[in-house]
This record gives C-alpha cells, sequence and structure tokens, in this order.
C-alpha cells in the first residue's frame, strides 16, 4: 500500500496494475460469479472504448444495481479520463431525470437486466457485448491525478442537493492512508454494503482492489438483510466492514443469537457517517475478538473520511465516541466566524483542510464559493462543514452537532 508521503495517483492505476500482474487473482465475487482481475480489467478496456467512442465527456451516469456490472462500469469511465455520477436505479423516474439534467448526462451505464428507461441519453448495458466496443485493448487515455473523479448528489437535508466534485488526488490520498495504516493486502475481503451514491462504496471498491484484495457484493435483492450478510461474511471469510453504525448494529444483533461464530474472520471494522453507540465496538469484539475497530469521520466534500480515531474499551459514561484526529495530509480545525482558531474546549465551527477538500460543487459557484472560503493561514482551500465541535487538550475532537439545526 502507498503510504501517507506518496505522490498522488488516480484512483484506478493500482487496479490495473494488479489485474496486469495477478490476472488470476479473484476481484469480485457476486452471487456465483467470481471475477477474475483480469476479467474486470478486460471488460473495464472495452467500456472505456465504448465511452470514447461517443467523444469524452465529463461526468457519465451508473445506473447499475449493486453487482460486478457497477464495478466495471466505474473502472471503465475512470479508465476514459472521465468521471462518474453515480444514479440509484431504485430512485423515482422524475429523481432520476433531474439528476441526468442536473448532470448534463449523455450516456448513463447500467445492467441489461435492471436498465431504467431514460430518455434523452444512450444507455449502455455493460453486461451486454452487444452493446460494447469489441476490443479490450486498453484505451491509454492520459488522466491526471488533479482531474475528476466522481460527483455524489448530497441528499439533500442541509437545503438543495449538491453535487459534490472529488478528484482522483483526494479519494485516492484516502484510500492509501487506510491501507497503509492497517496493512490492506490480497488476503483482504470487504462485503461491499453501501450503495455507490454514498462514498463509503469508494473505498470498497478502490481500497480493496488497489490492494489486490478481493470486493464482495451483497445479492441486490438481499442487500439489507443482516442474515444475508453474516452468511457472506461467514463463506467469503470477509476480513474488513466498513459502514455506518446502524448496519454494524443490525448485524451484531442478528449474529448475536442466531449466528455468533459468523464474523470471527473480520480484523477491522471502519464505523462511519454518524453517531456511534458507545457499547458497539464492544459488542463488536465479543462477536470478532481479532478486529479493530475504527471511528472515521468527515463529510463527502472531504474525500470520505477526514478524521480517525482507533476505539478502545468505551467507558459507559462517554456522551460519544471521540471525533478523532486527521489523517495524513489533511486538517480539522476548530474556527470562529472569522476564521480564527479557537481555544481548547471552546465551540467554534469544524472547518476540513488539505489534499481531501473538493473541487467544489457542480455546476454552483455561489456555494462553492461560500462552502470552500480559502485558509487565511496557508492561502489553501477550506472546506465549512457547516458542523461545530471543539477540541478537547488531549488534541481529539468532540463533536457537538449541526450548526443550523437541520436534520
Amino acid at each position: 500500500a502507498a503510504g501517507p508521503g506518496a505522490p498522488p495517483r488516480c484512483l484506478h492505476e493500482p487496479v490495473f496494475r494488479v489485474a496486469g500482474e495477478h490476472p488470476e487473482r479473484v476481484a469480485l465475487v457476486h452471487g456465483e460469479t467470481r471475477m477474475t482481475y483480469g476479467e474486470l480489467a478486460s471488460r473495464a478496456h472495452r467500456v472505456a472504448r465504448t465511452l470514447l467512442r461517443g467523444g469524452r465527456d465529463t461526468l457519465v451516469g451508473i445506473a447499475a444495481p449493486k453487482g460486478w456490472p457497477q464495478a466495471v462500469a466505474v473502472l471503465g469511465v475512470l479508465e476514459a479520463g472521465m468521471a462518474f455520477l453515480p444514479l440509484d436505479p431504485d430512485l423515482p423516474r422524475e429523481r432520476l431525470r433531474h439528476l441526468i439534467a442536473r448532470g448534463e448526462l449523455r450516456t448513463v451505464l447500467t445492467q441489461a437486466d435492471a436498465a431504467p428507461e431514460l430518455p434523452d441519453v444512450r444507455v449502455v448495458a455493460v453486461d451486454r457485448p452487444a452493446d460494447l466496443d469489441p476490443s479490450d485493448e486498453p484505451p491509454r487515455v492520459p488522466v491526471d491525478p488533479a482531474d475528476l473523479a466522481y460527483v455524489i448528489f448530497t441528499s439533500g437535508s442541509t437545503g438543495t442537493p449538491k453535487g459534490v466534485m472529488i478528484d482522483h488526488r483526494g479519494a485516492s490520498g484516502t484510500v492509501d492512508a487506510v491501507n497503509a495504516r492497517f496493512g490492506v493486502g490480497p488476503r483482504d475481503r470487504v462485503l461491499a454494503v453501501s450503495s455507490l451514491s454514498f462514498d463509503l462504496a469508494v473505498y470498497d471498491l478502490f481500497g480493496l482492489l488497489a490492494a489486490g484484495g478481493t470486493v464482495v457484493l451483497p445479492e441486490h435483492g438481499r442487500r439489507r438483510e443482516p442474515a444475508h450478510w453474516a452468511e457472506l461474511v461467514r463463506r467469503e471469510r470477509i476480513t474488513v466492514w466498513n459502514s455506518v453504525p446502524a448496519l454494524a448494529e443490525v448485524l451484531a444483533g442478528h449474529a448475536s443469537p442466531l449466528a455468533p461464530d459468523a464474523l470471527s474472520t473480520l480484523r477491522l471494522v471502519l464505523l462511519s457517517g454518524d453517531w456511534i453507540p458507545t457499547a458497539l465496538p464492544d459488542r463488536i469484539r465479543a462477536l470478532a475478538p481479532g478486529a479493530e475497530v475504527l471511528s472515521l469521520g468527515g463529510a463527502t466534500e472531504g474525500s470520505i473520511w477526514s478524521v480517525w480515531h482507533p476505539v478502545g474499551e468505551t467507558g459507559r459514561d462517554w456522551p460519544s465516541v471521540p471525533y478523532g484526529v486527521p489523517m495524513p495530509g489533511q486538517s480539522i480545525r476548530v474556527l470562529d466566524d472569522r476564521l480564527r482558531p479557537v481555544p481548547d474546549w471552546v465551540a467554534g465551527e469544524l472547518y476540513i483542510g488539505g489534499r481531501g477538500v473538493a473541487l467544489g460543487y457542480w455546476r454552483d459557484e455561489e456555494q462553492t464559493r461560500f462552502r470552500f472560503p480559502p485558509d487565511p493561514a496557508t492561502g489553501g482551500r477550506l472546506y465549512r462543514t457547516g458542523d461545530l465541535a471543539r477540541h478537547r487538550p488531549d488534541g481529539n475532537l468532540e463533536f457537538l452537532g449541526r450548526e443550523d439545526g437541520q436534520v
């Protein structure tokens, strides 16, 4: 794994490197399908060549359910020098059409048996050979780490949905930091439970595939069933779990009485995206004694995660699990309304800085200017999270909730 001081790279580069060196290694498991790195690369090359036949778009939509075609689509888009916009195929048609218009999409990648009816765009099923370029030669398009890699539209819970623009450098920096710290490698396997439109899925795919590991995908129709997750963890010997705390809690709740030995292969449990109940880490360790539990935090605008905190034994009287310290190459600061640091224990607004900061919001200069002010200390860019926090004297951050009172 690339260390924290490694030069910036593109998300897809190490995946194709593994495919060249170990084409027979299993990259994806989905139901009965066990796709090798060689086959994954070959299919991605065909997708990339298909996209380039129509010129070079900025954004390409991906509206495929959880499964191998989704992973092939993502790699093909990036190899073609374009960026992907995840579109949940289960969304209402009006919402899909709105996102397609907002993203100015000309092409949407999907899979044959789940292709949504979408007017005014080219729809390509990546699992239908007739839709793809017949050649699986790599297209050799130059892609720079500073290029846009993906746009994820936030849910809109804090106002109108905004398209967060993340470059290769930001996302790969986060991926590499986690892989380097925890030695993620070829023997590791993740159960990819998060939707592609939630950026935890970016780590699932590019963290494990960059390390030569295996991504196990739940069946789309059973993706919300804890019994299915536990069965896959046991059968596929999953080592990495990455989810919001609520899903880990559901998994632990199912496994405790019904499958107490199912989670024993887990060695790394990544929890992020919400408050972590203080009793949850111990519940997980009771089921997976060898697991290291990590609390991560940040925002989509900070390239997946920006802070981390290894969760040891938690005190029952703790109000919450500490938010943690900045990951390599990133900064987290608590500032006042004039962007000045505030002392320990004093509440202020949380700002993210460093290499993970998003490029801005897609086609929204006003919100980009407001949310991404220049840093008076360094001249770099900051992301104003809208969250309140305070520093503790031990260097950890304590998260205090939203500044604007919205849920």
